[in-house]
Protein backbone atom coordinates (compact mmCIF):
# COMPACT_ATOMS: atom_id res chain seq x y z
CA UNK A 1 0.00 0.00 0.00
CA UNK A 2 2.81 2.47 1.00
CA UNK A 3 4.72 1.55 -2.23
CA UNK A 4 1.79 2.21 -4.33
CA UNK A 5 1.03 5.89 -2.53
CA UNK A 6 4.19 6.71 -3.24
CA UNK A 7 4.47 5.33 -6.73
CA UNK A 8 0.75 7.69 -7.49
CA UNK A 9 2.65 10.66 -6.20
CA UNK A 10 5.88 10.09 -8.39
CA UNK A 11 3.26 10.05 -11.10
CA UNK A 12 1.38 12.94 -10.31
CA UNK A 13 4.48 15.11 -9.61
CA UNK A 14 6.18 14.14 -13.10
CA UNK A 15 2.24 15.16 -14.62
CA UNK A 16 2.36 18.31 -12.56
CA UNK A 17 5.89 19.08 -13.76
CA UNK A 18 5.11 18.11 -17.56
CA UNK A 19 1.95 20.54 -17.46
CA UNK A 20 4.01 23.42 -16.04
CA UNK A 21 7.10 23.11 -18.85
CA UNK A 22 4.03 23.10 -21.96
CA UNK A 23 2.15 26.18 -20.33
CA UNK A 24 5.13 27.74 -20.12
CA UNK A 25 6.23 26.80 -23.52
CA UNK A 26 3.51 28.05 -24.96
CA UNK A 27 3.52 31.28 -23.14
CA UNK A 28 6.69 32.16 -24.47
CA UNK A 29 5.72 30.93 -27.88
CA UNK A 30 2.72 33.77 -27.48
CA UNK A 31 4.93 36.03 -26.01
CA UNK A 32 8.00 36.00 -28.34
CA UNK A 33 8.20 38.10 -31.54
CA UNK A 34 8.00 35.98 -34.69
CA UNK A 35 10.68 37.21 -36.87
CA UNK A 36 9.34 35.28 -39.46
CA UNK A 37 6.45 37.39 -39.69
CA UNK A 38 8.67 40.33 -40.11
CA UNK A 39 9.70 40.79 -43.60
CA UNK A 40 12.17 43.56 -43.42
CA UNK A 41 15.87 42.43 -42.65
CA UNK A 42 16.26 45.70 -41.09
CA UNK A 43 13.71 45.65 -38.42
CA UNK A 44 14.22 42.15 -37.29
CA UNK A 45 17.98 43.91 -37.19
CA UNK A 46 17.04 46.63 -35.15
CA UNK A 47 14.77 44.21 -32.80
CA UNK A 48 17.84 41.97 -32.08
CA UNK A 49 20.19 44.98 -31.65
CA UNK A 50 17.85 46.37 -29.05
CA UNK A 51 17.36 42.78 -27.21
CA UNK A 52 13.63 43.00 -27.94
CA UNK A 53 12.60 39.42 -28.59
CA UNK A 54 9.85 39.28 -26.04
CA UNK A 55 6.75 41.16 -26.28
CA UNK A 56 7.74 42.18 -22.34
CA UNK A 57 11.17 43.81 -23.72
CA UNK A 58 8.89 46.54 -25.09
CA UNK A 59 8.06 48.13 -21.80
CA UNK A 60 12.30 48.85 -21.76
CA UNK A 61 12.34 50.68 -24.22
CA UNK A 62 13.42 54.69 -23.66
CA UNK A 63 11.95 57.33 -26.04
CA UNK A 64 14.11 60.35 -26.52
CA UNK A 65 11.53 63.22 -27.19
CA UNK A 66 12.52 67.15 -27.61
CA UNK A 67 12.86 69.30 -24.75
CA UNK A 68 10.33 72.29 -24.98
CA UNK A 69 12.55 75.58 -25.58
CA UNK A 70 16.04 73.45 -26.33
CA UNK A 71 17.61 75.32 -29.74
CA UNK A 72 19.69 72.44 -30.53
CA UNK A 73 16.61 70.74 -31.69
CA UNK A 74 15.99 71.61 -35.50
CA UNK A 75 12.59 72.20 -36.58
CA UNK A 76 10.47 71.38 -39.35
CA UNK A 77 6.83 72.09 -40.12
CA UNK A 78 5.17 71.12 -43.16
CA UNK A 79 1.07 71.37 -44.01
CA UNK A 80 -1.46 69.69 -46.10
CA UNK A 81 -5.13 70.10 -47.11
CA UNK A 82 -7.77 67.28 -47.74
CA UNK A 83 -10.95 67.76 -49.01
CA UNK A 84 -12.86 66.13 -46.56
CA UNK A 85 -13.93 67.10 -42.77
CA UNK A 86 -11.74 67.00 -40.16
CA UNK A 87 -13.49 64.84 -38.19
CA UNK A 88 -13.49 61.89 -41.09
CA UNK A 89 -9.79 62.67 -41.65
CA UNK A 90 -9.36 62.53 -37.84
CA UNK A 91 -10.92 58.75 -37.82
CA UNK A 92 -8.84 58.03 -40.62
CA UNK A 93 -5.10 58.73 -38.93
CA UNK A 94 -7.06 57.08 -35.93
CA UNK A 95 -7.87 53.95 -37.63
CA UNK A 96 -6.30 53.11 -40.30
CA UNK A 97 -4.36 50.07 -40.59
CA UNK A 98 -0.31 50.52 -39.77
CA UNK A 99 0.33 48.15 -43.21
CA UNK A 100 -1.96 50.44 -45.56
CA UNK A 101 -0.25 53.67 -43.44
CA UNK A 102 3.15 53.24 -44.14
CA UNK A 103 3.09 51.18 -47.69
CA UNK A 104 5.30 52.87 -49.93
CA UNK A 105 8.19 53.22 -52.02
CA UNK A 106 10.10 54.78 -49.27
CA UNK A 107 8.76 53.26 -46.27
CA UNK A 108 7.28 49.63 -45.10
CA UNK A 109 5.58 48.72 -41.68
CA UNK A 110 7.24 45.36 -39.98
CA UNK A 111 5.60 45.39 -36.87
CA UNK A 112 4.06 47.70 -33.63
CA UNK A 113 3.67 47.39 -29.89
CA UNK A 114 0.15 47.57 -28.81
CA UNK A 115 0.16 46.75 -25.38
CA UNK A 116 -2.53 45.24 -24.52
CA UNK A 117 -4.93 43.28 -26.37
CA UNK A 118 -3.18 42.16 -29.68
CA UNK A 119 0.04 42.96 -28.15
CA UNK A 120 1.85 42.93 -31.37
CA UNK A 121 0.35 43.24 -34.43
CA UNK A 122 2.46 42.75 -37.99
CA UNK A 123 2.02 43.48 -41.52
CA UNK A 124 0.09 40.95 -42.06
CA UNK A 125 -2.53 40.63 -38.91
CA UNK A 126 -5.09 42.99 -38.45
CA UNK A 127 -5.37 46.39 -37.01
CA UNK A 128 -5.38 48.58 -34.34
CA UNK A 129 -6.24 52.06 -33.34
CA UNK A 130 -3.84 54.40 -32.60
CA UNK A 131 -3.02 54.99 -28.60
CA UNK A 132 -0.32 56.34 -26.31
CA UNK A 133 2.06 53.72 -25.75
CA UNK A 134 2.21 52.39 -29.01
CA UNK A 135 5.43 51.46 -30.95
CA UNK A 136 5.83 51.11 -34.49
CA UNK A 137 9.00 49.26 -36.27
CA UNK A 138 9.17 50.71 -40.19
CA UNK A 139 11.82 50.10 -42.74
CA UNK A 140 12.85 52.89 -44.49
CA UNK A 141 14.40 53.01 -48.05
CA UNK A 142 16.34 55.46 -49.39
CA UNK A 143 17.89 56.99 -52.50
CA UNK A 144 16.52 54.42 -54.46
CA UNK A 145 16.77 52.32 -52.62
CA UNK A 146 20.80 51.98 -52.24
CA UNK A 147 20.13 52.48 -48.08
CA UNK A 148 17.56 50.85 -46.20
CA UNK A 149 17.20 51.20 -42.37
CA UNK A 150 14.74 50.86 -40.05
CA UNK A 151 13.46 53.30 -37.23
CA UNK A 152 11.13 53.08 -33.77
CA UNK A 153 8.80 55.96 -32.35
CA UNK A 154 6.53 55.58 -30.01
CA UNK A 155 3.25 57.18 -29.51
CA UNK A 156 3.28 59.76 -26.26
CA UNK A 157 -0.11 61.26 -26.68
CA UNK A 158 -3.53 60.83 -28.80
CA UNK A 159 -5.79 64.51 -27.69
CA UNK A 160 -9.08 63.38 -29.48
CA UNK A 161 -10.68 66.87 -28.00
CA UNK A 162 -7.60 68.69 -29.71
CA UNK A 163 -7.17 66.67 -32.69
CA UNK A 164 -4.13 66.08 -32.61
CA UNK A 165 -1.10 63.19 -32.23
CA UNK A 166 2.59 63.23 -30.60
CA UNK A 167 5.19 60.87 -31.39
CA UNK A 168 8.76 60.28 -30.16
CA UNK A 169 11.74 58.92 -31.37
CA UNK A 170 13.34 55.83 -29.48
CA UNK A 171 16.98 55.64 -27.94
CA UNK A 172 17.57 52.81 -30.68
CA UNK A 173 17.60 55.34 -33.64
CA UNK A 174 19.99 58.05 -34.47
CA UNK A 175 18.21 60.75 -34.09
CA UNK A 176 15.84 61.87 -31.01
CA UNK A 177 12.73 64.33 -31.28
CA UNK A 178 9.28 64.53 -31.23
CA UNK A 179 6.61 64.87 -34.06
CA UNK A 180 3.06 66.24 -33.82
CA UNK A 181 0.25 65.75 -36.31
CA UNK A 182 -2.25 68.24 -35.84
CA UNK A 183 -5.76 68.41 -37.79
CA UNK A 184 -7.82 71.59 -37.95
CA UNK A 185 -10.28 72.74 -39.80
CA UNK A 186 -10.07 75.26 -42.96
CA UNK A 187 -12.44 78.56 -43.96
CA UNK A 188 -13.64 76.50 -46.99
CA UNK A 189 -14.93 73.51 -44.46
CA UNK A 190 -12.19 71.20 -45.46
CA UNK A 191 -8.98 69.87 -43.35
CA UNK A 192 -5.86 71.36 -42.48
CA UNK A 193 -3.14 68.47 -41.62
CA UNK A 194 0.09 69.92 -40.30
CA UNK A 195 3.19 67.98 -38.83
CA UNK A 196 5.29 69.44 -37.03
CA UNK A 197 9.17 68.10 -36.17
CA UNK A 198 11.70 68.61 -33.68
CA UNK A 199 15.20 66.45 -34.13
CA UNK A 200 18.28 66.17 -33.25
CA UNK A 201 21.57 63.77 -33.79
CA UNK A 202 24.99 64.00 -33.73
CA UNK A 203 25.34 65.29 -37.13
CA UNK A 204 24.60 69.22 -37.92
CA UNK A 205 25.47 68.09 -41.67
CA UNK A 206 22.69 65.30 -41.23
CA UNK A 207 20.11 67.80 -39.48
CA UNK A 208 20.81 70.61 -42.07
CA UNK A 209 20.84 68.88 -45.25
CA UNK A 210 19.59 65.76 -45.60
CA UNK A 211 17.11 64.71 -42.67
CA UNK A 212 14.73 68.04 -43.91
CA UNK A 213 14.40 66.72 -47.69
CA UNK A 214 14.38 63.33 -47.00
CA UNK A 215 11.90 63.18 -43.64
CA UNK A 216 9.09 65.64 -45.38
CA UNK A 217 9.22 62.93 -48.66
CA UNK A 218 8.42 60.17 -46.17
CA UNK A 219 6.05 61.41 -43.77
CA UNK A 220 4.04 63.57 -47.74
CA UNK A 221 4.19 58.94 -48.46
CA UNK A 222 2.42 58.80 -45.17
CA UNK A 223 -0.46 61.53 -45.61
CA UNK A 224 -1.12 60.39 -48.51
CA UNK A 225 -1.79 56.87 -48.00
CA UNK A 226 -4.46 58.22 -45.24
CA UNK A 227 -6.35 60.42 -47.85
CA UNK A 228 -6.44 57.79 -50.03
CA UNK A 229 -8.17 55.62 -47.77
CA UNK A 230 -11.02 58.12 -47.79
CA UNK A 231 -10.51 57.93 -51.36
CA UNK A 232 -9.39 61.56 -51.95
CA UNK A 233 -6.71 63.50 -53.20
CA UNK A 234 -4.14 65.56 -50.43
CA UNK A 235 -1.83 68.62 -51.24
CA UNK A 236 0.22 70.54 -49.78
CA UNK A 237 -0.20 74.16 -48.54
Amino acid sequence: MEINLFNQMKITSLVLFFCFICSYSFCQEDDSVDFKRIKQGKVRKLLQKSNIFYKSDFKKVKELCAEQNDASFSRHVVSYEIARSPEEVWDAYLNLAPNKSWCGTMATFGLLYNLEEKPLIYADGSSCRLAPGQVFLVQLSLFKGYLKMAVASKVMEVNDEKKEFKVCYLSSGASEGTQYVRITKTPEGFTKVEHESFFRSKSKFRDKRLYPKIHEKIIAEYHANVAASMDCGIAAR
